[in-house]
């Protein structure tokens, strides 16, 4: 069987336990996904260390999905690592968490989790193996890489908080003019925002200086 990999993800062992797993590699720069397996299903593969700067940082992640959505008819995103609840030492609410998963879970892109590199190999493998043999489909890229503006990423991250859309998420960034400045800035500020009440203002102050507790 074969399999298309992204030069970028030789930086991990995957490709290498792919090797052990008698798969046919092919190294390219690919414009869409990680992992290319047939026709209509790619792999975009993600540690729970990306997941958590992807929170915290930037809102890649979604703009790399959705040119996953919009090339493959099967594309499948691959969580690596410890469980994303248990963030250890990093001061990140579950809620937060489960409000970011929860967006992707609403793309209709199907989440695998797993343990480490060996096991992502073998995820891949599995279904290379069902999609070219058992189904016969040749293995094409299709895609280009699209990227969001510098404002969409802004707004992306600030409306994934629960309970608050872009509109919202807009008027925030309006006011306060950062991310940073959205996530610090004091009940009575907050709630200074056109349509952010007091409930609103508790949830971001709580998600964004709440303790962690992973119990």
């Amino acid at each position: 069987m074969k399999i298309i990999i992204d030069h970028r993800e030789m930086r991990s062992r995957v490709a290498e336990e792919l090797g052990k797993l008698c798969a046919d590699i092919e190294i390219v720069a690919l414009e869409v996904g990680d992992y290319v397996v047939s026709d209509r299903v790619a792999f975009e593969r993600k540690t729970v260390d990306d997941l958590f700067s992807t929170l915290l940082e930037r809102r890649e992640l979604f703009s790399q999905l959705m040119d996953l959505v919009r090339s493959y008819r099967c594309p499948i995103l691959i969580i690596e690592g410890d469980d994303p609840f248990f963030f250890t030492g990093r001061r990140l609410h579950p809620l937060a968490v489960q409000g970011f998963l929860n967006s992707i879970a609403l793309m209709r892109v199907p989440t695998l989790y797993t343990l480490n590199e060996a096991e992502t190999a073998q995820v891949i493998s599995m279904i290379a193996a069902k999609e070219q043999i058992d189904k016969n489909r040749p293995v094409s890229l299709h895609g280009k890489r699209s990227r969001l503006s510098q404002s969409e990423a802004k707004e992306y991250t600030v409306s994934s908080l629960p309970g608050i859309g872009p509109v919202v998420a807009r008027n925030l960034l309006r006011h306060f003019g950062s991310v940073e400045k959205v996530m610090t800035a004091p009940r009575e500020e907050l709630m200074k925002v056109e349509h952010v009440g007091s409930r609103t203002a508790d949830r971001i102050r709580e998600l964004a200086g709440g303790r962690y507790d992973s119990k």
